[in-house]
């Protein structure tokens, strides 16, 4: 790496120069061009001469010139470096050499053999061929600790790589055993008793215990400063292993979510030893009892293996190899080779690729496009005085925003205005028809004037996911004499609501999940809507969500649960902006494809069919 960095820096300083066409140089020059001594110089050069790269003839003679050729071709050896990093790992390395190095042909030749890697592929492993799914994500990682995840695709890896007491299967909407092979509770749902699964291992080889159920409840429950998921454990008074396989939860008051609380990400099982040595390593190197073990995270890949000793069984799935480009230029990469699976989420130039491929070759390609529950919101923030707390403010800013305008120019995989959590589907309903004309601009002013708006700057926060629509709004706003600053800040400073710089308002994306616990989050975590409730609302939102937890029917909750959606939308505290989809594109040797209700791929259900990749017969 080290001698190729030193020839594509040789090269770059003297590109004019032409390939097998000598010309003079001094050593004093190479010196504070690779910022060494004129010893190390000499050794680079006689290192590079070594290799074949270039032919060097010595100057005789103090201060005289030396002779340089340049033998072989830069791109050539640029591009198989980058392709021995990306083999390698060194995703973040290998796009650091295109960027800086790589002319635009070079950049397209390496993101073309990049493309055909992606998807699924077979490689020998001694002699040994394994089932591998390779696919890249435009996003980072920020942790893999169950109990600190915020992100859905970082929770979509921890579903992965960890188990719960019990699952929730959202196609049924039932409870399941799962690291819990049975349960009893008392009449009144406040006391309950969990029997645990023999042989239930951990990555690292120990058998989880009741301990092990009662460190990862209990840690999640008494840290809600740490924790922004410690609500969903905070009517437990009592916690206790009864024996190595038995644990007994009392709790403060009926709840009839109780199970499917204990379903959630963050209430997944870790050892207790392991992080309590790691501390706050656990997110980086998690261990878990789930299908899958992590072999390798760093900046450009995550890499995932199957547990053979699941007590579920072993996937049928060898390994995931998730290469992370956060920063890649939406549409660089070309949609990949026939055995491919690729999930595009939410980039469209990518979904756009997708489908012509499916539309070249019908036969082979599916297409699985779903509504991706997930829309985009301006949370304002209360705890913070300004503008923002005045509802009439905030009304003005919801009816300025147009979000069929936004649709229309921004594009993408924006779908629908939203009209709450959950998907609207216009051509379903007579919504269009209906549709109320767009106040004017005297109307808008008259609730600036009524709130007082004097034309403080507002702040708005984001991660640069979310930048565009952003800036959208900034441009209305300024349409309309309000001054908008646009801060984008990196998406670990989300996860917990203290990282945030002081702003008055938050634009980011909320998945829908299409179950009660889903809205509960939104409504009971800081890192969500809580700070956008004042005084009044917050009291509201607390009374109507305790008696939920206390309710037995179901349809009585999705009740209480509209009632308090309606509050928080009368009040204008949140703002729902647009729905997005997400779409998967696969060829017919990929089966089990499904895409969960966090709009991604699960691993575990996905197998090939070894007969699928032969060529269609004319």
């Amino acid at each position: 790496m080290v001698t190729v960095l030193y020839f594509l820096e040789l090269r770059l300083f003297f590109q004019q120069e032409e390939t097998a066409k000598p010309f003079p140089v001094t050593i004093e020059k190479l010196s504070g061009l690779w910022h060494c001594t004129p010893r190390n110089a000499k050794l680079i050069v006689r290192k590079l001469a070594e290799m074949g790269w270039i032919d060097w003839r010595p100057g005789l003679g103090r201060g005289n010139a030396s002779v340089l050729t340049f033998l072989a071709d830069a791109d050539d050896i640029l591009l198989a470096e980058g392709k021995l990093r990306m083999e390698q790992g060194d995703v973040t390395e290998a796009m650091e050499l295109l960027n800086r190095f790589g002319k635009p042909a070079v950049k397209e030749q390496f993101m073309e053999w990049l493309s055909a890697g992606l998807g699924y592929c077979t490689p020998s492993e001694s002699n040994h061929y394994q089932d591998t799914l390779r696919f890249p994500v435009y996003r980072s990682i920020v942790t893999l600790d169950p109990a600190q995840v915020y992100y859905h695709f970082d929770a979509h890896l921890v579903r992965q790589l960890f188990n719960t007491l019990v699952h929730f299967d959202t196609d049924s909407r039932t409870i399941h055993p799962s690291i819990a092979h049975s349960w009893e509770m008392s009449a009144d749902h406040k006391e309950w008793t969990f029997y645990l699964k023999k042989n239930v291992v951990f990555h690292h080889g120990r058998e989880l215990t009741a301990h092990d159920v009662v460190f990862s409840l209990d840690r999640l429950r008494s840290h809600p400063e740490k924790y922004e998921a410690s609500w969903m454990l905070g009517y437990i008074a009592q916690l206790e292993a009864v024996d190595a396989r038995t644990v007994r939860i009392l709790l403060q008051e009926p709840n009839y979510l109780f199970l499917r609380l204990l379903s959630t990400t963050p209430t997944s099982i870790v050892p207790a030893e392991i992080v309590l040595e790691t501390a706050g390593e656990f997110g980086k190197n998690p261990i878990g009892t789930g299908p899958f073990r992590l072999v390798r995270l760093d900046e450009g890949i995550c890499i995932l293996e199957a547990f053979s000793g699941h007590f579920q069984g072993r996937p049928q799935l060898d390994r995931v190899e998730i290469l992370l480009f956060p920063d890649l230029e939406t549409g660089i990469l070309h949609e990949p080779d026939w055995t491919s699976v690729m999930m595009s989420h939410g980039i469209a130039a990518k979904a756009e690729a997708l489908r012509e491929a499916i539309i070249r070759d019908s036969r082979d390609w599916c297409d699985l496009e779903t509504l991706f529950s997930c829309c985009n919101l301006l949370v304002f923030n209360q705890w913070k005085t300004g503008p923002q707390n005045h509802p009439q403010f905030r009304q003005a800013l919801d009816l300025l925003i147009d979000r069929e305008l936004m649709i229309a120019e921004l594009g993408g995989d924006r779908v629908f205005p939203a009209k709450g959590f959950r998907p609207f589907f216009p051509q379903l309903a007579t919504w269009s028809a209906e549709r109320k004309p767009r106040p004017g601009a005297a109307q808008i002013a008259a609730l600036l004037a009524e709130s007082g708006y004097q034309g403080e700057t507002l702040r708005m926060v984001m991660t640069s996911y979310h930048e565009p629509d952003a800036l959208w709004i900034q441009a209305r706003c300024k349409d309309y004499g309000i001054r908008l600053e646009i801060d984008v800040r990196e998406p670990f400073e989300f996860a917990n609501h203290d990282l945030l710089p002081e702003h008055d308002c938050q634009l980011f994306g909320n998945v829908f999940s299409h179950d009660e616990i889903s809205e509960l989050e939104m409504y009971l975590q800081k890192n969500y809507f809580l700070p956008s409730f004042d005084a009044s609302l917050a009291e509201a939102v607390h009374r109507e969500t305790a008696a939920l937890f206390r309710e037995a029917d179901e349809s009585v909750r999705q009740q209480k649960l509209a009632h308090i959606e309606a509050l928080i939308q009368d009040n204008h505290a949140v703002l729902y902006l647009v729905q997005k989809k997400s779409q998967a594109s696969f060829h017919k040797s990929v089966r089990g494809v499904t895409i969960n209700p966090s709009g991604w791929l699960d691993f575990q259900k996905v197998w090939f069919h070894p007969h699928a990749s032969q060529p269609v017969q004319q």
